[in-house]
């Protein structure tokens, strides 16, 4: 399956605004390279720190939908996805892996 960057990206974005991961609290500046700007539109959300597919799985996880790069994720290494998903489900947040 070919990801396209972009889509990716701008699913995170949408995902990073439901209800549900809003209250992670987690700052768009974990994910994001965004300067030093603490309250980020999501418009400026364009340049991630992060795997993609990743940080998709992460915030599906944490807005309780189904993954679309889960498969992709465990294609590249075995059992990553559902260690990503079993870290979020506890209330942790993974170590995700560099934007590269």
């Amino acid at each position: 399956m070919e990801v396209d960057p972009k889509a990716v990206n701008e699913r995170c974005v949408k995902l990073f605004q439901d209800p549900k991961v809003r209250m992670k609290m987690w700052n768009a500046r974990m994910f994001w390279q965004v300067g030093d700007q603490m309250n980020v539109a999501p418009e400026a959300l364009t340049q991630p720190k992060v795997d993609l597919c990743e940080l998709e799985l992460l915030l599906s996880t944490a807005a309780m939908v189904d993954s679309q790069c889960a498969a992709e994720i465990d294609q590249r290494e075995s059992g990553r996805a559902a260690f990503i998903q079993r870290q979020v489900r506890g209330g942790m947040r993974p170590l995700l892996r560099s934007a590269s």
